[in-house]
């Protein structure tokens, strides 16, 4: 209880390395394939289907092998390339203790994973038992690099007693930074999921990501994906009225950044015209989002509104590299 009045609402901290995985198999690529990235941006959440009631769902093993592959096979189909990915379990009761990421993997036979570990978690007196889950952005072209910062935040429940008790327990959010080599260059990759519970933390994560972008990736092209939470609450919380009649957070971190744009939105736009683009069915609201620097040119965009294995859409862009 201490500890819960003594926190701030949020805090951001250090930079730390994460881990690149290569995996045995490889996929092999053609010329035009290795300058024509195609990017997918999914908050998995964990495969458990379109509707989650509770983070303990009860699902047969068969259900989220389904969810995993309905995903796999749209990997497939959007010839995808790059894939930036929330809420994967590694090892986790509630999906069976599957390794959602080998199993991925393993699928697609592609051969290079950046994973943060963002919820690593025993309840021993809840029906979730054991979570492990992670940020990660898996690729067909080599990954060289993980780097990552995460943020702690204050649940905003409607009960105090509730806050108190989840406040040790509950997850971070990530933002990493992952290069990978395309076509004999180097392409900064973002992946981020930031902060559930208030306002003022993704405005201050949005912040630190922009600074973070603009000095380490000043000289080269990159991609900034993930799940933003935009005016997002969970269920069992006040709704945000203040953070839902105030400007976008998402406007200003694009025009904090030099000369970067959005697959699906312009500066300047509106909050309902934003959320035109669902990427979250249950509130009707964008949380996805990708943005692009500059250097490179956008050939195609959308929300892919046709697969149920979260309660996401997947949002996708497809680049080619300005010479």
């Amino acid at each position: 209880m201490i500890k819960w009045f003594s926190a701030s609402d949020y805090r951001i901290g250090k930079m730390k390395q994460g881990q690149v995985i290569k995996f045995e198999t490889e996929s092999s690529m053609d010329s035009t394939e290795k300058m024509n990235l195609r990017v997918l941006s999914y908050n998995l959440g964990f495969a458990a289907g379109p509707v989650q009631q509770t983070l303990a769902d009860e699902h047969p093993e068969s259900f989220f092998i389904a969810n995993l592959d309905k995903f796999i096979d749209l990997v497939r189909a959007e010839q995808a390339n790059v894939v930036l990915l929330q809420e994967v379990d590694l090892d986790s009761k509630r999906s069976w203790y599957m390794n959602q990421l080998e199993y991925i993997m393993g699928r697609l036979g592609w051969g290079y994973a950046a994973p943060v570990v963002d919820w690593d978690m025993y309840f021993p007196l809840r029906k979730e038992r054991k979570i492990t889950k992670a940020t990660v952005v898996i690729s067909k072209f080599p990954i060289v690099s993980n780097e990552y910062v995460q943020t702690s935040c204050k649940p905003n429940f409607e009960s105090m007693l509730l806050n108190i008790f989840y406040y040790p327990l509950l997850w971070k959010s990530t933002m990493q930074r992952v290069g990978v080599e395309v076509g004999g260059k180097r392409l900064d990759v973002y992946n981020v999921h930031l902060c559930v519970w208030n306002r003022a933390a993704r405005v201050a994560q949005a912040e630190y990501l922009s600074k973070w972008v603009n000095t380490a990736s000043s000289d080269l092209d990159y991609i900034i994906g993930g799940d933003f939470n935009f005016q997002a609450y969970i269920r069992g919380t006040p709704v945000p009225s203040v953070d839902l009649a105030k400007a976008p957070f998402v406007n200003g971190f694009r025009d904090n950044l030099n000369g970067s744009k959005e697959i699906l939105s312009r500066p300047g736009e509106s909050a309902g015209s934003i959320h035109q683009n669902i990427t979250f069915e249950e509130r009707k609201h964008r949380y996805d989002f990708i943005f692009y620097s500059a250097g490179m040119t956008l050939k195609n965009a959308k929300v892919i509104t046709g697969i149920d294995a979260s309660d996401h859409f997947p949002v996708f862009g497809e680049f080619s590299f300005i010479e």
